[in-house]
């Protein structure tokens, strides 16, 4: 990890490696093993390669700080300039990573935020989403929804058939410029907020947030099947599909 006297950055990164990991079976999936590296490698390492994103910040579970901070110097990831632990709620983990970035940011930044458990995201994405915030606060990947979407009542009845065409899945990365999704996770902060997903804060506030197309191999890491799927991807991919 670098000197924290370098200067001012305009494009950071910060990683979520804090989740709880619920539904993984008992696993850590963060450190869980895919494709012979740790998980949270793939996340760490694809901005690591890509020239846009100076500085990365990554987020681990409280305690765990040391642990990650072993990971990225044993691969050499030089652009981790902070880490620092996360809270109970994605929210707490958020503000965290973002308030370690305002530290190292010039005051016209941008922030990608990632979701450590979404190993397959390519620089290609990360370029799009950039070049999205030209024009607005905040740019999300998003993909088309392939079933049908029912909207549930409380006693287990259909009660409406959603539009499938206006609907998208959003992912991570997520871009923004920093000041305005700093600001509005001050105030989902201070009113408790239960946020999933960084633009709903600026879109909650009143920020502009766009869409741009998002890739299909960018599935999350859930159940321990996820990381059998997410290894198939990687093996085809070394294969030049």
């Amino acid at each position: 990890m670098g000197d924290e006297k370098r200067k001012a950055v305009r494009v950071t990164a910060v990683v979520l490696a804090a989740g709880s990991s619920s539904r993984m079976s008992g696993r850590d999936k963060i450190y869980a093993p895919l494709a012979g590296r740790p998980l949270v490698y793939y996340g760490l390492a694809l901005f690591e390669e890509c020239e846009e994103v100076e500085a990365v910040v990554a987020v681990a579970a409280p305690g765990s700080e040391n642990k990650l901070r072993r990971l990225a110097s044993d691969y050499g990831f030089d652009k981790v300039r902070a880490i620092v632990a996360g809270g109970a709620a994605r929210r707490d983990a958020a503000v965290a990573g973002l308030a370690a970035a305002a530290a190292l940011a010039s005051a016209d930044a941008a922030v990608l935020i990632h979701d450590a458990a979404r190993p397959l995201a390519t620089r290609t994405l990360v370029r799009r989403l950039l070049a999205a915030l030209a024009t607005a606060d905040g740019a999300v990947p998003a993909v088309p929804l392939v079933d049908t979407v029912k909207q549930i009542g409380d006693d287990g009845a259909v009660e409406n058939t959603l539009t499938r065409d206006a609907l998208r899945a959003a992912q991570t990365p997520q871009a923004f410029k920093l000041a305005a999704v700093a600001e509005a996770y001050r105030t989902a902060a201070r009113e408790r907020w239960d946020v999933t997903d960084d633009a709903a804060a600026v879109e909650r506030t009143g920020g502009r947030v766009v869409s741009v197309e998002g890739e299909r191999d960018n599935f999350k890491i859930t159940f321990p099947e996820d990381l059998a799927r997410a290894e198939a991807v990687l093996t085809l991919k070394k294969k030049g599909r």
